[in-house]
C-alpha cells in the first residue's frame, strides 16, 4: 500500500451509499489485522462486523451527542484490557482505516462512552473490551462531502489544511517538533538533514479529537519522544486513541523508508521541560 498517499488524500466519510461491504473485503481486512504489526504485540484483539441493522441499537449510546453516522456496515474492535490497550486500539484501528481506503472504502471513527453498553446493545459475548467502532462503506459522493485541501509536493510539510473544526488549520512541522528541550523549535533544514521531514510531515496529518492536534515531538539525539496535551477537550479514551494514531503515522514512514520501528510506552527520565498540561507517553530510538 502507498501509505503516504492514503494518508494525504484521506478524510473521514460521513455519507455512504447503501451498498453493503462485501465479505471478501471484510476477509481482507481481518487478514490484514492478523498480519500487520501492532503497537503492543501481546495484546489480543479481534474484529466483529455488523450491518446497518444495528443503527437503532447504537443511537443514544454511540456517536457525537448520541447520533450515529449511518453506514451500511460497522466494524467493532475488541481488545484484551491491559496496559496501553487504548493506544494499541488507536494504532490498529487507524491501520484498518488505511487498509479500507486502499480497498476503495470510506470510514469514520464512531465515539462511545461505555464498552458494557455497546456489548449489551449488540449482544456481544466476550471478555474483551470494545475499544473502537468504525463506520465503513462506499462513499456517497453525490452529497458533496468536503475534503480538506492539501498541497502535495515539496512543501506539503507546511501546507495549511483548513477544516470545519475550532482549530482552523494544521500546525506546521516546526510547531510540533522540538529539539533537545521543550520550546526549541526544529527547522525544516534540520529535519531534512536527519531524514525525518517525511515522518513528521505525515505525523502532523494524524486525526485527533476536535482536530486539536495534541501531539508534540522532541528530538533528543537518536531518540524521538512523544508528548500529548492533557485537557478537558478530550477524554482519557480519546487521548489514548489520538496517541496511537500519532505513533502509527510516524512509524509508517520510518518502517517503509528506513527500518522497523519500535515504540516504548511510558514516561522517560528526562522531563525535557515539558509543561504541566502535556504528558510524555512514549519514545522510540532511531
Amino acid at each position: 500500500m502507498d501509505y503516504k498517499k492514503l494518508i494525504i488524500e484521506g478524510k473521514s466519510c460521513r455519507s455512504y451509499k447503501s451498498t453493503p461491504v462485501s465479505e471478501e473485503s471484510f476477509k481482507e481486512l481481518k487478514k490484514f489485522l492478523d498480519s500487520r504489526k501492532k503497537l503492543v504485540e501481546d495484546i489480543s484483539v479481534e474484529i466483529k462486523t455488523f450491518s446497518s441493522d444495528i443503527i437503532g441499537k447504537l443511537q443514544g449510546i454511540a456517536g457525537y451527542h448520541g447520533n450515529v453516522v449511518e453506514a451500511p456496515n460497522y466494524m467493532i474492535l475488541l481488545s484484551e484490557k491491559r496496559d496501553y490497550y487504548i493506544e494499541n486500539a488507536g494504532y490498529i484501528g487507524e491501520c484498518l482505516i488505511l487498509k479500507a481506503r486502499d480497498l476503495g472504502l470510506g470510514t469514520c471513527w464512531i465515539t462511545f462512552k461505555s464498552s458494557d453498553e455497546i456489548k449489551k446493545a449488540l449482544d456481544i459475548s466476550s471478555d474483551k473490551e470494545v475499544v473502537a467502532i468504525i463506520a465503513i462503506g462506499y462513499e456517497n459522493t453525490s452529497k458533496g462531502s468536503k475534503k480538506s485541501a492539501v498541497k502535495v509536493g515539496d512543501n506539503y510539510s507546511k501546507a495549511k489544511m483548513h477544516t470545519d473544526s475550532p482549530t482552523p488549520y494544521r500546525l506546521g512541522v516546526e510547531e510540533i517538533v522540538y529539539v533537545d528541550t521543550w520550546g526549541n523549535n526544529a527547522t525544516i533544514d534540520l529535519l531534512e538533514e536527519r531524514y525525518l521531514i517525511d515522518a513528521f510531515s505525515i505525523s502532523r496529518l494524524a486525526p485527533s479529537t476536535l482536530n486539536q492536534q495534541p501531539w508534540r515531538f522532541i528530538i533528543d539525539g537518536g531518540k524521538i519522544i512523544l508528548a500529548i496535551k492533557q485537557d478537558d477537550f478530550a477524554s482519557d479514551y480519546e487521548r489514548g486513541i489520538d496517541t496511537g494514531i500519532a505513533l502509527l503515522y510516524f512509524s509508517i514512514v520510518i518502517d517503509t523508508t528506513l527500518f522497523d520501528l519500535h515504540w516504548t510506552l511510558g514516561e522517560v527520565e528526562n522531563t525535557y521541560n515539558v509543561p504541566d498540561d502535556y504528558k510524555i507517553v512514549g519514545y522510540c530510538n532511531l
